[in-house]
């Protein structure tokens, strides 16, 4: 204890190399939760977009649908499902749809996509697709006969609002599934693969046509956040297994989206080494401001050496005064970076690089950057690791120091 007070009286003594040193490590602290905080805010957007475009935060399907996404492994008695689901705490809506394989065609040119029975009104709170109307109408909740068009497949097929087309499929019991619908409006998503593919069309057509008898390929779940899907999740198996829908299955968007999921991991692990590297230079600023305090009270340690305080014990002080100049950088830190964050969450960053990125990789040009737990837990842990490493060295030196040569020193 009298250690710790006498070396935290030793850095008031010298309050211009204690700030110093003190702002090093707060600059380095401040920069880390923000740059931390921005790009887990890119992966809370790019989660967010992807749920919201179309898979949800949660999945109930057939066991074995996925991922080959066989239309014969289909969901019966969804009715039920959704009465069950009902009022499980965080769910802000669902939907029930029909995924089913297709050609698609006018009078003179064929493409395959994914035609996604949809019932138009649950849809609507569920996913983004209304949103992303860009011209025509969203179908009616009776419109049979009605089918919206992503942008790309509209100009590939070169169709608008009002022009006829025809696809044909199998339905799941192996019969021929066709039909001809009337574009009723074009979507945009600006995501190049969604607008590409997707073919809306209400989901008792596409059960009539498909041979699906009422039955459905998965019912999307959205949440009011992330971080209450494993409840959810939980939840409703509890609630399934209750009811006796032995055959459903619970799937969270990392098991939808594993590509999105491995890119998170990849892109995080990838940034803890740079973030380290990037400290680490940061590191020799603070080891130097360490070194050089050592170097300018050797003659004063000569003298507390001269009077019998002990080697070990000047090595602790020293260590000491680096341990409690961290921590005080570290809380500065905190104080600068916190604030900033908080700003920026609330506003975005608008980093202007237009749809490109939004098509490729379902990132918008405006990023909020995210105050987490693991943000402040990895910033304070790199920094305050790595001063307490670099303050060894001149902790280490002086326990060898001899009071004679100490003395001399001026």
């Amino acid at each position: 204890m009298n250690i710790l007070r006498i070396a935290w009286r030793n850095i008031g003594r010298s309050k211009r190399r204690s700030l110093l040193t003190a702002l090093a490590v707060a600059l380095a602290v401040a920069l880390l939760v923000f740059i931390m905080a921005l790009q887990r805010g890119s992966y809370v957007d790019m989660i967010y977009n992807a749920v919201h475009a179309h898979s949800g935060h949660v999945q109930i399907q057939r066991e074995g649908y996925w991922p080959d996404r066989d239309i014969a492994k289909r969901l019966s008695g969804y009715e039920s499902i959704l009465d069950a689901i009902a009022g499980v705490p965080h769910v802000v809506a669902f939907a029930p749809r029909v995924n089913a394989a297709a050609l698609v065609s006018n009078d003179q040119r064929t493409f395959g996509t994914t035609l996604f029975g949809i019932d138009p009104d649950r849809e609507a709170e569920t996913s983004t697709l209304k949103s992303a109307l860009r011209d025509g109408a969203y179908l009616g909740s009776n419109d049979l006969d009605g089918v919206l068009l992503g942008e790309a497949l509209a100009d590939n097929l070169g169709v608008g609002v009002g022009n006829e087309v025809v696809f044909i499929g199998q339905g799941a019991d192996g019969s021929i599934a066709a039909g001809r619908l009337t574009v009723r409006g074009i979507l945009h998503f600006g995501i190049a693969e969604m607008d590409r593919s997707t073919m809306a069309v209400h989901i008792k057509t596409v059960q009539d046509a498909y041979a699906m008898n009422g039955a459905v390929s998965e019912i999307a779940l959205l949440l009011d956040h992330d971080k209450h899907r494993f409840m959810v999740e939980e939840e409703i198996r509890s609630r399934l297994e209750q009811e006796g829908f032995d055959q459903a299955v619970v799937l969270g968007w990392p098991e939808l989206l594993p590509g999105i999921e491995q890119a998170i991991k990849l892109d995080w692990n990838s940034g803890l080494i740079l973030y380290g590297i990037l400290v680490l230079v940061v590191g020799f600023g603070i080891a130097n401001t360490f070194l050089m305090a050592f170097m300018e009270r050797i003659h004063e340690f000569g003298v507390l050496l001269s009077l019998g305080m002990r080697p070990c014990s000047v090595s602790l002080m020293i260590y000491m005064e680096s341990v409690l100049l961290s921590l005080v950088g570290v809380i500065i830190g905190l104080g600068i970076g916190i604030p900033v964050v908080l700003f920026f969450q609330s506003r975005g960053i608008d980093f202007g690089y237009g749809e490109d990125m939004m098509s490729a990789y379902g990132i918008s040009a405006i990023m909020h950057p995210q105050l987490q737990p693991l943000v402040l837990y990895w910033a304070v842990s790199i920094v305050f690791g790595m001063a307490l490493l670099f303050a060894i060295y001149p902790a280490v030196k002086a326990a060898y120091l001899k009071p004679v040569e100490a003395l001399r020193h001026t």
